[in-house]
């Protein structure tokens, strides 16, 4: 994946707009705190991915959780591949909410809900007009599945960021 982290001095360097502070995720809803932390752990590598998995397959069961993780996967592969400028996110144990994390949580709660319009608009922040209509049919599943791992278990403790966290 080619996401980067807005802590670095080289993403710094670059003005990139998307790793700014929006938010502090305790504010979020919990089906938009729970999008944000399950991209940041699954940005974080093969660690974070195989708990985002493990959370869909508990929270869903196998085979629904396998569909919703294939649709996560797509999201994240077109957040990787077809954006237009490289997406930006916090730290795991942080508690603000950069531009990027917004958008993203916002897309996938949107189109989970069927307001796929809206989903679509939002999503024109970082994916191009081309690539728009694939994103958001990836979008509406994935958010789909994480409004099921929401309602099903809304403190899935393999995203929970620590007591520790950090602000800044």
């Amino acid at each position: 994946m080619t996401i980067h982290d807005p802590l670095s001095p080289a993403s710094q360097s670059t003005g990139n707009p998307g790793g700014a502070t929006v938010a502090d995720l305790r504010a979020l809803d919990s089906l938009q705190s729970l999008i944000v932390l399950m991209f940041r752990d699954w940005c974080d590598g093969p660690d974070g991915q195989q708990r985002v998995t493990q959370v869909f397959q508990g929270a869903l069961g196998r085979l629904p959780g396998d569909t919703g993780l294939a649709a996560w996967i797509e999201m994240m592969a077109i957040l990787s591949d077809d954006v237009r400028r490289p997406v930006m996110r916090h730290a795991l144990t942080c508690r603000c909410v950069g531009a990027d994390e917004a958008v993203i949580a916002q897309v996938l709660s949107l189109a989970g809900q069927g307001e796929r319009e809206e989903a679509m608009l939002v999503l024109s922040l970082l994916v191009s007009g081309d690539r728009l209509l694939m994103a958001v049919n990836a979008a509406e599943r994935a958010g789909l599945a994480c409004m099921r791992i929401n309602l099903r278990a809304p403190h899935v403790a393999g995203v929970t960021p620590p007591a520790t966290t950090r602000l800044h």
